[in-house]
């Protein structure tokens, strides 16, 4: 029964620091989130998209370039482009997430005999 109380004790403890998600541990395992999130930063504008099929309609034209499309950087450029234009707070905002927190402090109001204050 005293190991019961024990494991019910550690589960309360972890609940009340706030501990009940998993923290992150090394800068790795920020710089592997970060990364993952790099492709996600900031989506496409419809503007874009039409201008890249625009892009590509143009540089299919094998009358005027041939085999290969002269757009294809262009194109390259504005899809990968987002990442520099995202903004900022999206990252640091991940960043905020990932670092552990201390546990919040618990703070126990004192009763009024009289039930006034």
């Amino acid at each position: 029964m005293n190991d019961q109380n024990a494991q019910n004790a550690d589960k309360l403890q972890s609940v009340i620091s706030d501990n009940l998600f998993p923290e992150v541990q090394h800068v790795s395992d920020v710089k592997q989130v970060l990364e993952n999130m790099e492709n996600k930063a900031q989506d496409l504008r419809p503007e874009q998209i039409r201008a890249i099929m625009y892009l590509r309609d143009l540089g299919d034209n094998a009358y005027l370039h041939g085999d290969k499309n002269p757009y294809e950087s262009l194109i390259n450029f504005i899809m990968e482009g987002k990442k520099l234009v995202a903004n900022p707070s999206y990252y640091i905002e991940t960043i905020e997430a990932l670092i552990p927190k201390p546990p919040k402090p618990i703070v126990m109001a004192e009763k009024d005999k009289g039930g006034k204050k």
